[in-house]
């Protein structure tokens, strides 16, 4: 008999948004007073990732801040961008501060002026932002039903057609998304690892695919929720809830050999 483990035995303190509303308006943290030294964008094709003490120099002064312009050409595209001694790129997941919560989404474009209205010499970033279970309209979605809900993993994310501007001080790390077959196969995930089954269309308030069509398991047929405990069949090779069985919890490491009630009925 094997057993699949709960990823996360004792979830530590979800790290992004427990509530966040399908609205566009994030509060952007905004440059201190002595703000960190702009970074410089990476243009496409450029091996030239450490050219920044002109930049460091110019953003000390608001005079120098008026002669940026020259040292960041706005109709250039750029794919990464150096902060805080990091690089990010087009395409990577960030985890990033809004207010009093943290929120994920995906870096899709690098505005290096005028970006933010307030602070057009400041580089800014579009991204795409992830949802999380609790900013999903449950109602639309088939989930009122709690034990639907609980399919759903804290740490599953939908990609969403919701895009935003923000300061690129918001940022504060990287995550990874992995499919739901990827990160079934990772044995300890880090607190900044998620995956995703279905995507977010801010607009209908649908998931796609939708609920009802995810691969199901166990008697109860509801989707697999990789943080939750089941137990293998010896005979279907099947993952079941040891509850749905009538097997406590704790005793399941007892089992020797496990055949389901499905098996059993044959």
């Amino acid at each position: 008999m094997k057993k699949l483990g709960r990823k996360r035995k004792h979830p530590s303190k979800d790290i992004t948004s427990q509530n966040r509303a399908a609205s566009s308006s994030i509060k952007r943290p905004g440059p201190k007073k002595n703000p960190i030294p702009l970074e410089e964008p990476i243009p496409q094709n450029s091996n030239q990732v450490n050219t920044q003490d002109k930049l460091i120099d110019l953003a000390k002064n608001k005079q120098g801040l008026e002669k940026l312009k020259k040292y960041v050409d706005s109709s250039l595209t750029y794919d990464s961008i150096k902060f805080r001694n990091f690089i990010f790129k087009i395409g990577d997941v960030l985890l990033i501060q809004a207010s009093e919560e943290n929120l994920i989404g995906e870096l899709i474009k690098i505005i290096p002026t005028n970006g933010i209205k307030e602070y057009p010499f400041w580089p800014a970033v579009q991204v795409k932002w992830y949802y999380k279970k609790k900013d999903i309209n449950r109602k639309k979605n088939n989930l009122l039903n709690q034990q639907n809900f609980d399919s759903i993993s804290d740490y599953e994310l939908f990609p969403s057609n919701h895009k935003d501007i923000i300061y690129i001080e918001s940022i504060i790390n990287k995550c990874k998304v992995y499919t739901y077959e990827e990160y079934d196969n990772i044995t300890d995930p880090s607190d900044f690892t998620f995956f995703t089954r279905a995507k977010y269309e801010i607009n209908t308030e649908l998931l796609h695919p939708k609920f009802d069509d995810w691969k199901k398991g166990c008697i109860c047929k509801k989707p697999l929720n990789p943080d939750q405990l089941y137990i293998k069949c010896d005979k279907c090779n099947g993952w079941y809830h040891p509850k749905c069985c009538g097997i406590d919890e704790k005793d399941s490491d007892k089992i020797n050999n496990f055949v389901c009630p499905n098996c059993i009925k044959e």
